[in-house]
């Protein structure tokens, strides 16, 4: 709704409440001519964030050459069961070197058969908090502005991106939110974050 108001209807966006303004977001983005799943050699780091029945499952793969951070593959999975789930993203694992997965609620399960399956070195559960979010969400803010951070151009990931909201509270906190929508509640947006997470610790834990 907010790429139609803006582009078709001339309403500017709202950058004071998004976390990522539209700029900052097609700055990053590749070429409409990119073939951007097109590997090279380096190696690969995935994050994923959990959902089952109201929000996506969504895995985020990028590939690090140099200090560029390139996207590969992107995969969003809705209203499947966590086996057939699990079919799609297995393989995935096995190609990465380190992957971070979203640990809160259902997710626990998730990682524990993860890390079973992958081993507690390749495979790290992240439990999300206020205070964990905003560790995620500034690196991929300050990758995208140092220009170390390449993201297909896609409509939806533009909107999910988009979703996500920095509040501050009365007491001084950060808070992060993004509104629920049929497209999923920013979760494409924290997988890129544990994507990013993963790879800016490659021997770690």
């Amino acid at each position: 709704e907010e790429s139609f108001q803006q582009e078709y209807m001339c309403n500017p966006a709202d950058d004071d409440t998004a976390f990522l303004e539209y700029d900052l977001i097609a700055s990053a983005e590749y070429g409409r001519e990119v073939d951007w799943k097109r590997r090279e050699h380096g190696p690969l780091y995935a994050g994923v964030d959990i959902g089952r029945k109201k929000d996506l499952t969504v895995l985020w793969v990028v590939e690090q050459l140099g200090d560029v951070l390139y996207t590969r593959h992107i995969e969003c999975l809705e209203r499947m069961r966590k086996s057939a789930q699990e079919e799609i993203l297995w393989p995935w694992f096995e190609k990465c070197d380190r992957v971070c997965i979203d640990a809160t609620g259902l997710g626990i399960g998730w990682a524990d058969d993860a890390q079973d399956e992958f081993g507690e070195h390749r495979v790290e559960a992240v439990t999300f908090s206020a205070r964990v979010k905003e560790a995620l969400a500034y690196p991929v803010r300050g990758a995208m502005e140092d220009r170390q951070l390449r993201i297909p151009f896609d409509t939806k990931i533009r909107a999910d991106l988009r979703q996500l909201t920095k509040q501050v509270t009365p007491a001084g906190n950060v808070r992060f939110t993004a509104e629920r929508t049929a497209d999923g509640h920013a979760d494409r947006f924290w997988a890129l974050a544990l994507a990013k997470h993963a790879a800016s610790a490659p021997n770690a834990p």
